[in-house]
């Protein structure tokens, strides 16, 4: 299953795109999806193999995202 993760600001996701290039983890920049853009224009998108891999990362590097959410039928549903 894959989670969008949001920050708020597209300096923050490029932030969290190289930190997490930078431990090898395997996610997906993308333009945040209409219903979730108001917190960025940008997200992460990771598979939920990794999703706690991310969370550890983040959380050790003092980073946490505004929001994780996964899609349910044809809405996000937050986590």
């Amino acid at each position: 299953m894959e989670y969008i993760l949001t920050f708020g600001s597209t300096h923050r996701v490029l932030k969290v795109e190289e930190l997490l290039k930078g431990h090898g983890v395997s996610f997906k920049l993308l333009p945040a999806p209409k219903e979730l853009s108001r917190y960025c224009d940008l997200v992460i998108s990771v598979d939920g193999l990794v999703l706690a891999e991310v969370r550890d990362i983040l959380s050790s590097e003092g980073v946490e995202p505004k929001g994780v959410y996964r899609k349910e039928d044809d809405r996000y549903v937050e986590v």
